[in-house]
């Protein structure tokens, strides 16, 4: 089976490309455990809810695991990048899961979508997701995991997507 993980800051369409992609191929999907996790509890949270968020998101993959491709909306790098931002460290699990995670092909989407309010979303400003992007991509380097930019609105992204598929 194939793992291909959509990441990338807030308000990048990661969901939306997520989504098409899975039906476009007919395959099974991993949404973002984050805003449920966050939905139930009225977007308030600590830094001990990301190993909580970390394992539900990591539960989803192995449930939806079957069939030749599976999509996942996000993985343990989101949630690695966004303790460092907010809080300017990461758990042990958290750095453990990120270094342990495979994926096949990593799809990082651009932040040149315009920013939709959320009550879940925290970073308003086009300099934090493109300070936020930059991290993604320094992250994923040093990683060595294979990654192709996903930029353009709409049809375009989605296009993009599919040629690296």
């Amino acid at each position: 089976m194939r793992k291909i993980l959509i990441t990338g800051p807030e308000a990048t369409g990661k969901s939306t490309l997520t989504e098409a992609l899975a039906n476009h191929f007919a395959a099974p999907w991993v949404p973002e455990y984050a805003r449920t996790y966050l939905r139930d509890r009225a977007g308030v949270y600590a830094e001990a809810d990301l190993s909580h968020i970390l394992l539900g998101q990591l539960r989803l993959e192995l449930l939806n695991a079957t069939g030749d491709r599976l999509f996942c909306d996000t993985g343990p790098e989101v949630i690695y990048i966004w303790s460092e931002f907010k809080y300017g460290r990461v758990a042990d699990l958290i750095e453990r899961s990120l270094r342990r995670a495979h994926y096949d092909l990593v799809l990082l989407c651009a932040p040149d979508l315009p920013w939709e309010p959320d009550p879940l979303r925290e970073a308003p400003l086009r300099a934090t997701r493109e300070a936020l992007f930059t991290r993604y991509r320094e992250l994923l380097d040093e990683l060595d995991w294979n990654y192709r930019i996903i930029s353009g609105a709409g049809p375009q992204r989605l296009a993009t997507a599919l040629t690296h598929l």
